[in-house]
C-alpha cells in the first residue's frame, strides 16, 4: 500500500494494540489503519523518494584516465 521511512533502524508503534517494528528503517503499510497512524507519527515520514534515473555512457565517450605515476620511496633509494 503504502512505504514509509524513519531515521530509526526499529521504530516501533501501535494499531489497534497490536505492535508493528519498522526493518532497517523502512515500513511497507498495508491497511488503512496502519497508514492513519503512520501519518501522526513525527518519526515516519512517507517514501516518495523516487528512484534516480542514470545517464548511460558510452566508454568511449568518457576521456581515458592516464595511469598514475608511482613516486620513488626514501627508503628504497637510500641503499
Amino acid at each position: 500500500m503504502a512505504k514509509y521511512k524513519s531515521r530509526y533502524l526499529e521504530l516501533a508503534f501501535y494499531v489497534n494494540g497490536v505492535e508493528r517494528k519498522f526493518s532497517g528503517g523502512a515500513y511497507e503499510a498495508k491497511t488503512a489503519e496502519e497508514v492513519t497512524v503512520l501519518n501522526r507519527l513525527s518519526d515516519a515520514e512517507p517514501d516518495t523518494e523516487e528512484p534516480a534515473q542514470v545517464d548511460e555512457v558510452d566508454a568511449e565517450d568518457k576521456p581515458a584516465k592516464a595511469p598514475a605515476k608511482r613516486k620513488a620511496n626514501a627508503a628504497s633509494s637510500a641503499k
